[in-house]
């Protein structure tokens, strides 16, 4: 049986790792035949390069698969600017649910979970946070989990940013690399 003090956190975590999946269910077709017209036809190079990075940096609110959308980068932009517009807009995303989970991220984790899991949590966010952010960056939902949890658990930004931009870098690199060959 569950503990039932275990109830709340769990079904937000449901919640929060099914929608993006449930949203991608629904659309994911029809995002990656919009993907396929735009390389059939491609925009002009500054058109897309910003489309990348918007569509990158909405990820915290729509499932974005940013492996075909740096891929397409890649093979549209070349590799130094496909880098650069994916690496741009992955961090941006990433930020983005920094910032909102650092401003009302703790308030709603302290309805869910108690005080001794919070102290728990904090003392692994200090242990092996950056590792974290840098090891589940590539994977999607818990890249942006990951991005979530710790600024609910206010990391700093200083602590956040060099993983999330060196592993955001590598992981656009590899696909811009892919999309190009």
């Amino acid at each position: 049986m569950i503990d039932r003090r275990l109830l709340k956190p769990l079904l937000l975590v449901t919640i929060v790792l099914v929608l993006p999946l449930a949203i991608l269910a629904f659309h994911g077709e029809a995002f990656a035949a919009a993907l396929a017209r735009w390389q059939a036809t491609p925009p002009p190079r500054s058109t897309l390069a910003l489309a990348v990075v918007a569509i990158l940096a909405s990820d915290v609110l729509l499932p974005i698969p940013s492996g075909p959308v740096s891929t397409l980068a890649g093979s549209q932009l070349g590799v130094p600017l496909g880098t650069a517009a994916s690496a741009l807009g992955m961090t941006l995303g990433a930020a983005i649910a920094f910032v909102l989970a650092r401003r009302w991220g703790r308030p709603l984790a302290e309805r869910f979970a108690s005080h001794q899991a919070l102290a728990d949590a904090d003392q692994a966010c200090q242990d092996h946070g950056p590792w974290m952010l840098a090891f589940t960056r590539p994977l999607p939902i818990l890249a942006e989990a990951a991005a979530l949890l710790l600024g609910a658990l206010q990391m700093s930004w200083g602590t956040f940013l060099p993983p999330v931009i060196a592993s955001n870098i590598a992981i656009a690199a590899a696909y811009a690399i892919l999309g190009a060959q």
